[in-house]
């Protein structure tokens, strides 16, 4: 974590309460452990076919399995005062189906749970999943308020998508669901982030998972998200300063059947590896309503050997 985008001063996630009393004199209520956000994300990107990957697949599967609460997954395994979140639910869940570690009755209450985080119609979106429920179910969970993410959102209807036959997609809630995504993109509001994630290549990355493959329940979008991701693979600068942007614009071009020029951003991406095969921190969420970063070399990497992945024998 860090309070500079450029993580210039990183620091882990125990020292997180300390610090940000320090520099915003507000004690957030709980003491953040070891994030499991990470292997969620490795889960679904790493091959579910793979079995040189099946011993990384069970490790992961169980620290993924620490932050399950019911149906739903929370950020922080160790902190049950940190509600569970309907962003988490949906990777997580959609994660351990494609390996076969989740049965398929559960991935239809995974996703029937994060609808009903819709259920609520008050608030500036209306019947938009929310990032939290509003339900008190965890009662040892501090409240959280009704937020709203598109990147979020771009998630939930992945999972929607996949158990669409359960669920019946064309609910209220996950409709408008979609429009809360597709507007978060057609104003052009994504160029800011969203409340937490905050480069643009995050949220153009989450809504083209949306247009491609089984889950495609968005192709709308297709033609937006095209042009947009156009725009910022033509400024990615050589050697490039943020590789993970650069990774989740890769893994969007080829979500969106975008070819031309490909070869020569997996090439760039190659380039930025270190010696050690790790590619660099770089920030991918922050804590809502604080300039607070979270990113790991680890989270970097994954995204980067996803993007590179069809081309293994690129120099």
């Amino acid at each position: 974590m860090d309070f500079d985008p450029r993580f210039n001063d990183p620091f882990t996630a125990p020292r997180t309460r300390e610090r940000l009393y320090r520099r915003h004199g507000v004690d957030i209520g709980f003491d953040p452990g070891a994030e499991g956000f990470s292997a969620m994300w490795a889960l679904a990107l790493l091959p579910s076919a793979d079995r040189e990957s099946h011993e990384l697949v069970a490790i992961l599967a169980r620290q993924v399995e620490r932050c399950r609460w019911g149906d739903r997954y929370r950020f922080f395994p160790s902190s049950t005062a940190f509600a569970c979140d309907t962003d988490c639910t949906a990777v997580a869940a959609v994660a351990l189906h494609r390996h076969g570690l989740l049965p398929r009755a559960r991935l239809t209450a995974a996703a029937r749970e994060v609808l009903h985080a819709g259920a609520n119609g008050v608030g500036p979106h209306p019947g938009v999943v929310t990032v939290y429920w509003d339900d008190h179910a965890e009662t040892q969970a501090l409240p959280r308020k009704r937020r709203h993410d598109a990147v979020a959102c771009a998630n939930v209807l992945h999972l929607l998508g996949l158990a669409q036959q359960d669920t019946h997609l064309e609910s209220q809630h996950a409709a408008a669901t979609l429009r809360y995504v597709s507007d978060h993109l057609t104003s052009e509001r994504y160029l800011l982030g969203s409340r937490y994630y905050p480069a643009p290549a995050a949220s153009l990355h989450a809504a083209s998972r949306l247009c491609t493959g089984e889950t495609a329940v968005a192709p709308v979008l297709h033609g937006p998200l095209h042009d947009a991701v156009l725009q910022h693979l033509a400024v990615q600068p050589s050697p490039p300063t943020n590789p993970l942007d650069l990774a989740l614009l890769i893994l969007a071009a080829e979500n969106l059947g975008i070819a031309p020029g490909q070869r020569e951003r997996r090439t760039l991406l190659a380039g930025a590896q270190r010696p050690d095969g790790s590619w660099p921190a770089c920030p991918y969420f922050r804590m809502g309503r604080f300039t607070l970063y979270y990113g790991s070399p680890h989270l970097t990497t994954l995204f980067a050997l996803s993007a590179l992945r069809p081309h293994r024998g690129c120099p």
